[in-house]
């Protein structure tokens, strides 16, 4: 398997990293996750110039400077799919101070940048178990507050934070994990964002205290064409017994089903209607076939 490592393709095996870089010890990398999708005629990134831009807003945040344009990144990741050959998968590339560091700021500023395009099939991954429904349980542990760290940075620092709380709740028997801000509303799950679904209508948390993910984005739009009423606002647990359906987004899950949370199931069946419904229409989209969506896709080629 190739990687594209500042500007060339080289073997996985070269792109290590010492644990006393500073961004091992530190945290302090940046990265993005995006998803592969098999097209009726070929393959390609599913928001990747969102995902890019993003990447980017990280690097503004953590104060890093990029060694790259966007256009060049876009190119560059485009480059190691055919590399690959990757058909259905994930990109993941990160930006990382690599020289090896005792300070708590970077002596030597310099970052790497490194693009890996991986294919399901090679790791025997299969799409309908990655979104398999899953049971939830609200986290003891807060989401991080935006005070005190930017939580709209995609930055490896940060996910301690959701490891924490997936562990607490996979010792606790439950599958994935309802975030909450330190105000007590809802924030997002480990690695994903959350929607509510009472009848026709459809809730999720505002990007106060969460990442805006690409495809909550996508999902929104596609909701609201459907003709289905959705509202960002303020979501406190206890409003979750009312609640018909839910459901989590992700470049990588998508669109995966909830079964319970804290136990409790929710009303409808699982998958509900309308999370079946929107789970379809993005599959839709990913065929290329709806003109009016192609604008999220960037053919491989």
């Amino acid at each position: 398997m190739k990687a594209w490592l500042n500007g060339e393709l080289v073997g996985w095996d070269k792109t290590n990293v010492s644990p006393l870089s500073h961004s091992f010890s530190r945290g302090s990398a940046i990265f993005e996750v995006v998803d592969i999708v098999k097209m009726d005629k070929g393959s390609a990134f599913f928001g990747l110039k969102g995902h890019v831009e993003r990447f980017f807003r990280s690097a503004d945040y953590t104060f890093m400077e990029l060694p790259i344009e966007r256009e060049g990144l876009i190119e560059a990741v485009v480059k190691t799919a055919k590399a690959n050959k990757v058909k259905r998968g994930a990109a993941k590339f990160f930006a990382y101070y690599s020289p090896l560091e005792f300070s708590v700021l970077p002596t030597d500023p310099t970052v790497d940048i490194v693009i890996f395009c991986m294919d399901y099939d090679l790791f025997n991954v299969k799409q309908e178990d990655i979104s398999a429904p899953v049971t939830a349980g609200v986290s003891n542990f807060s989401k991080l507050n935006p005070a005190t760290i930017p939580v709209h940075a995609k930055a490896t620092g940060n996910y301690l934070n959701p490891f924490l709380a997936k562990m607490e709740m996979k010792k606790k028997g439950y599958d994935d994990v309802i975030m909450l801000d330190a105000n007590g509303f809802v924030a997002e799950g480990a690695t994903s964002n959350v929607f509510f679904v009472k009848g026709n209508d459809v809730m999720t948390p505002t990007t106060t205290n969460a990442l805006p993910g690409i495809t909550r984005i996508s999902v929104i739009e596609l909701l609201t064409d459907m003709g289905h009423k959705v509202e960002e606002r303020n979501i406190k647990p206890k409003e979750f017994p009312g609640v018909d359906e839910a459901f989590y987004t992700g470049s990588v899950v998508k669109i995966q089903p909830i079964l319970s949370i804290d136990g409790v199931e929710l009303k409808k069946e699982c998958p509900g209607p309308v999370t079946t419904a929107i789970s379809s229409k993005l599959k839709e989209v990913f065929t290329g076939s709806l003109e009016k969506y192609n604008k999220w896709l960037t053919v491989i080629g």
